[in-house]
């Protein structure tokens, strides 16, 4: 996870200053630290989580709404802190945060401008923020139980001073308003509360702009819990990034359902590849019945052109046609009859005219040609000729010749 620090003197050029960041590792521990501008940070880390501390700008106010709904205090909490606030609410961005023990709630409130002008860095940069937190609040479980709690940041480019109650949010202070912020604050509290912890050097230049019965301490381990790694090894306390400016970190929904596109995707190709072959198979199916129409039909109706050869071979059947399609239909008729049966008939070619038709043919035995001659002769009306035959491999070819006779 990368930590990147943004003060007012990174946020007071609206160019694009280099900023402190620290890299740490899974169980918090620090194992890169520099100075780097947010691209240079996005071309070294594009794939780690980031959060920003903004040490400038935001205010932190704990108070006390009546109610328990979230949604009613969170309509109610602009209204409550009007009175503490010196700008319009319009320019400002609340953000609500936990409901405390003690009932109070603790919020945050920074400038729209200040927010919009940051989120605009990140966004030009290609780094995607996790959280924008206010830097004050990291330290607010180092409250003490009475009085008030003073530290010095060790944060770079962080002068102020840190001042924290048990009853209040901590407060980021410039060094010049320290002792005027500290003697108010004290006085409001009561005499036997008036107690302030700190550095031992800081408390004695103070000493003199504070109430005189106010009781000073200083802990030996006053800034032993600052450390990066404690700060930062909670979850994250009121982040900024909420409304207008809030970023999903959730993964894509796309993302999530990648294996079943992907799933999607390989049954999408086996389907189109199954397809295309039963289609491509078709195709040549197709073509090779197309080709043995038109072989079978030449042969057939030698001269005659190829229209629909359902209908025209009808047409011969049927004596529909002229009187050569009538006679030949009738002897086209009689030899397809005579092949009823018939088993091994191959017809190599056909040639026909009104009186006779030629016929070129192969069949597997001279006993099955007989067969073949002898339905032929039965046939009423026409009358056969066998007008050659010869032995080849595999069978007989033979020509006949089917000619009309007396019926």
């Amino acid at each position: 996870m990368l930590i990147v620090l943004l003060t007012a003197a990174t946020a007071a050029s609206e160019q694009d200053q280099p900023l402190h960041w620290w890299r740490l590792g899974r169980e918090g521990q620090v194992l890169e630290r520099g100075q780097d501008r947010l691209e240079g940070l996005h071309q070294r880390y594009a794939g780690e989580r980031v959060r920003a501390l903004l040490a400038d700008g935001v205010g932190l106010h704990r108070v006390s709404l009546p109610g328990q709904r979230t949604a009613a205090i969170r309509a109610a909490l602009p209204y409550a802190l009007e009175e503490r606030l010196s700008q319009e609410l319009d320019d400002l961005h609340i953000v609500m945060g936990p409901k405390r023990a003690d009932g109070q709630i603790s919020a945050a409130v920074v400038e729209h401008r200040l927010l919009a002008y940051w989120s605009g860095r990140f966004a030009t940069s290609g780094l995607r923020l996790e959280a924008l937190l206010p830097l004050a609040a990291l330290y607010a479980d180092q409250a003490p139980e009475q009085g008030l709690r003073l530290q010095a940041l060790d944060w770079p480019d962080c002068s102020g001073w840190l001042v924290s109650a048990a009853d209040a949010e901590p407060v980021l202070l410039e060094p010049a308003l320290l002792p005027f912020w500290l003697n108010n604050r004290l006085q409001a509290l009561a005499p036997e509360q008036r107690q302030l912890s700190g550095p031992a050097s800081e408390l004695a230049s103070l000493q003199a702009s504070i109430p005189a019965d106010t009781r000073l301490s200083s802990p030996a381990s006053a800034e032993a819990s600052g450390s990066l790694q404690g700060q930062l090894a909670t979850a994250a306390p009121l982040n900024l990034l909420t409304g207008p400016y809030a970023v999903s970190m959730a993964a894509p929904p796309w993302r999530k359902l990648r294996p079943v596109l992907v799933a999607a995707s390989v049954v999408v190709l086996l389907t189109v590849g199954w397809l295309g072959a039963e289609r491509a198979a078709l195709e040549a199916e197709r073509d090779a019945l197309r080709s043995q129409i038109e072989t079978t039909f030449s042969r057939a109706l030698p001269g005659a052109r190829l229209q629909d050869p359902l209908v025209q071979f009808q047409q011969q059947l049927q004596g529909s046609s002229t009187q050569v399609q009538a006679g030949a239909g009738m002897l086209l008729h009689a030899f397809f009859t005579s092949l009823q049966g018939q088993s091994g008939v191959e017809i190599r070619q056909l040639r026909g005219s009104v009186e006779a038709l030629d016929v070129e043919l192969k069949v597997a035995s001279f006993a099955e040609l007989e067969k073949l001659r002898a339905a032929l002769a039965a046939s009423a009306g026409i009358t056969e000729q066998l007008e050659g035959a010869d032995s080849e491999n595999g069978g007989v070819s033979a020509r006949i010749r089917i000619a009309r006779g007396e019926s």
